[in-house]
């Protein structure tokens, strides 16, 4: 009998649901749950001494999971008294930041990826300097709010782009419309008010002229690249908005060999086994990378290109418990199968009113 899979993910989250519906398709039942379960009955103990390291209660540890996938980590929700929540709230957090941060709490089991890398990957300046380190080319990077810094940055190269370090989205109260913080590109006609610019920092960074984007969904030893452009005309400044223009082709690629072997360099380096990069290709065919997400959405890559088969990929990772798996598993497990299926329909009745179905897989 396999080992299980304990999957950290709110209720609500579709790529858990669909590799929960992936590993029982495997005869695996994974225990799936958004954080440490704090209810009366939990009964944690952790015990260490001379020994070795103990684990009992509903998360038990030892041999019980072979993997344990970090998707959407939340912090734990106590029962008690409201007067307590605070104090409650707090220890219930750092008694799983303790435990989650030990490696032998859980055996030998795979972490998709291991908190604290998960946290460090998260630091785009960490990203970069690590790309510096192993020369896997970036564009020229300026982290800031002062404008003199922004405008010589876009004087040096004529075309630069504006990133906030996280998605922000907001709704205008009388209106209802709805605005968010992308991608901008800036040019020489593109004011740059001093003020407004000094409220936060921001990430600026050249622009490359793309002949396209490649989106590189890394499992484990696994990579599956795909290029993303316009069918005529230029690249995207930014593909994501445009992911379901008719004008957009989207095909499986083989990465160059000497990109490949950096990006596994990286990917090393960060300490993480799965993970989403974006990577621009100029007019030359020179290869930046742009950035990686340790969690992001992966699986409208099989919708884009049926030939990635990245469901069955994860599942087979994380059934093994293994990076170096084999993509075969018993039942294979598709994309279009899942959309037919009993989970799928629960998961829309779970995210009814919340999501609507063209975004339950979205981009990011």
């Amino acid at each position: 009998m396999p080992r299980s899979v304990l999957i950290l993910a709110p209720s609500t989250d579709p790529h858990a649901a669909a590799l929960d519906w992936a590993l029982r398709r495997q005869g695996i039942i994974p225990l799936w749950t958004p954080s440490l379960p704090t209810g009366p009955d939990t009964g944690y103990a952790f015990r260490i001494d001379e020994e070795g390291e103990r684990l009992s209660g509903k998360v038990a540890g030892g041999d019980r999971f072979g993997a344990i996938w970090n998707r959407r980590l939340e912090d734990p929700a106590p029962v008690c008294a409201e007067a307590d929540r605070a104090f409650v709230t707090w220890e219930w957090k750092l008694f799983q930041r303790n435990l989650f941060g030990l490696e032998g709490t859980y055996g030998n089991a795979l972490w998709v990826n291991r908190p604290e890398a998960a946290q460090r990957a998260e630091n785009k300046l960490a990203q970069l300097h690590a790309c510096r380190r192993l020369g896997l080319a970036f564009p020229e990077t300026v982290v800031t709010n002062d404008a003199e810094q922004v405008d010589a940055l876009r004087r040096k190269w004529g075309r630069i782009v504006f990133k906030s370090f996280l998605m922000h989205q907001w709704e205008h109260r009388e209106s209802g419309r709805k605005y968010a913080v992308g991608v901008t590109l800036l040019d020489e006609r593109s004011e740059l008010p001093a003020d407004a610019i000094a409220v936060c920092p921001g990430i600026y960074q050249r622009y490359i002229e793309k002949a396209c984007d490649l989106r590189v969904t890394v499992i484990g030893e696994h990579f599956f690249a795909m290029s993303l452009r316009k069918t005529a005309g230029d690249a995207y400044v930014d593909w994501r908005p445009h992911s379901q223009d008719p004008g957009m082709r989207a095909e499986a690629v083989a990465l160059p060999t000497a990109v490949e072997d950096k990006l596994r360099a990286l990917m090393r380096e960060l300490g993480l086994v799965f993970g989403c990069i974006d990577l621009a290709v100029d007019r030359q065919g020179e290869v930046y990378f742009l950035e990686v997400n340790q969690a992001g959405q992966f699986l409208f890559v099989e919708d884009m290109v049926p030939d990635h088969p990245v469901l069955q990929a994860i599942t087979a990772m994380l059934a093994s418990g293994r990076t170096d798996y084999d993509t075969a598993v018993p039942a294979a497990v598709t994309m279009e199968a899942f959309r037919a299926s009993d989970a799928y329909a629960a998961l829309k009745e779970r995210v009814r009113g919340k999501t609507p179905d063209r975004r339950l897989f979205s981009l990011e």
